[in-house]
């Protein structure tokens, strides 16, 4: 996220929670949190588990904020992915350039039609 920072500094951080990222959240997602619920995005440095159980330090995407604000935005995060998840099951983009691009041949076909019928009205008037 190119408007997160580095937690370099240890300011003052009392009262504030970090909503750790997923990797892989999808970007859309990332900056509705950030603009619904108001939190600062910040990159910091935190052990992450790895697939062979052992634990690496990296830096990670972080949403910071007040508690209650953070769970929340925790709840939505969840509920957002959910969503297209489900969406992506559904197949729904799919289905929805499939019926645009039916409606838009039946066009095309209508025009090669009328078309047609031109080239054949120029052939008789002749």
């Amino acid at each position: 996220m190119a408007g997160a920072e580095i937690d370099k500094d240890k300011e003052d951080l009392s009262g504030l929670y970090d909503l750790a990222i997923p990797i892989g959240m999808p970007l859309t997602i990332i900056q509705d949190l950030v603009d619904r619920f108001d939190l600062e995005p910040v990159r910091r440095n935190a052990k992450v588990g790895l697939l062979d159980g052992e634990t690496e330090e990296r830096e990670i995407l972080v949403l910071r904020g007040e508690l209650d604000t953070v769970k929340a935005a925790e709840s939505h995060m969840f509920e957002a992915l959910d969503r297209r998840f489900d969406r992506w099951e559904r197949n729904e983009r799919s289905d929805r350039y499939r019926e645009m691009y039916e409606k838009k041949a039946e066009k095309r076909m209508e025009m090669v039609k009328e078309r047609i019928e031109e080239k054949k009205d120029e052939e008789i008037s002749f």
